[in-house]
């Protein structure tokens, strides 16, 4: 078994470097990938390990960037990239990109419209999050939710399905009144699979069902991989239904592209999500990656 797509404290994940390598030699899993946002530190801190005293597997060096495309936030995995290249173009790209200062616009501006729909919320300033490291929208879902009183003036699936739900169908999407327009925050989908590239990496299209703002899945698909250099797809995540699974995998193997797969794992800041499994609905095939992985 394999999971090629794991979050740490790097990004925004729980977990450290040691404590992944550590459950995914209890899982023996064969190779894993840890996947942070926009950051490949992890990596220089394994450069640093004795691997083998925590992990016996093989890791693949992965990277998850965040990118705009069609008016909405999507994401690129990279896989087997230069460090040194990849972290270079990481730098100069957010060099002039304050986390804290982006967190806090978008955590406003949600809080703005929470106030113009009449929902209960915590004064502002009462809030408590760190902007160094937490989503300003998970923050305001999480205190949205801490009030009962607003589920009878929110969408059912919004309160009810969780904090991607309200990412990728809600404020990801211009058509709705929670709309976050980052399109100055983020590299484009093209730039950002050119970094990848020119970092020698491989561009994968990872979770593809969980962008709720697209009408049709297939069709937003065919576009992205017609029209940008995409190496191949993750056909295994912990959102996908086993049609979604069968259906990925299918395509993949219609259209000739390499295939990947993970649970997305972040630890306790999604609980229900386990390493390799999922929510136990996950066994990741180490033979997927063969015509890869090397």
């Amino acid at each position: 078994m394999i999971d090629l797509h794991i979050h740490t404290t790097y990004s925004d994940g729980t977990k450290s470097v040691k404590e992944i390598l550590k459950q995914a030699e209890d899982l023996k899993l064969d190779y894993i990938s840890i996947t942070d946002h926009d950051k490949c530190s992890a990596y220089e801190e394994l450069k640093k390990l004795d691997i083998s005293k925590y992990y016996s597997g093989k890791i693949i060096r992965g990277i998850e960037v965040k990118c705009f495309y069609k008016s909405s936030t999507i994401e690129l995995l990279g896989y087997n990239y230069d460090y040194e290249k990849m972290n270079a173009w990481i730098n100069d790209f957010y060099k002039d990109k304050d986390r804290k200062t982006i967190e806090r616009k978008y955590f406003n501006k949600l809080y703005d419209i929470c106030e113009k729909l009449g929902l209960t919320m915590s004064k502002r300033e009462d809030i408590k999050w760190n902007p160094e490291n937490d989503w300003g929208g998970k923050t305001i879902y999480d205190e949205m939710k801490k009030h009962p009183e607003n589920e009878a003036k929110l969408p059912k699936d919004l309160w009810n399905d969780g904090v991607q739900t309200f990412s990728k169908r809600y404020y990801c999407n211009n058509k709705t009144q929670w709309y976050l327009d980052k399109s100055e925050d983020l590299p484009s989908l093209g730039e950002a699979v050119k970094a990848i590239k020119d970092s020698g990496g491989l561009v994968f299209l990872p979770h593809i069902y969980i962008y709720k703002w697209m009408t049709n899945i297939e069709e937003e698909l065919d576009n992205i991989v017609n029209n940008y250099e995409i190496d191949g797809i993750e056909c295994y995540h912990s959102d996908f239904t086993q049609k979604n699974i069968e259906d990925i995998n299918r395509y993949c193997d219609e259209n000739n592209f390499l295939k990947s797969g993970g649970s997305d794992y972040h630890g306790d800041n999604k609980p229900h999500i386990q390493l390799a499994v999922g929510r136990g609905n996950l066994r990741i095939p180490t033979d997927i990656i063969k015509n890869w992985v090397d």
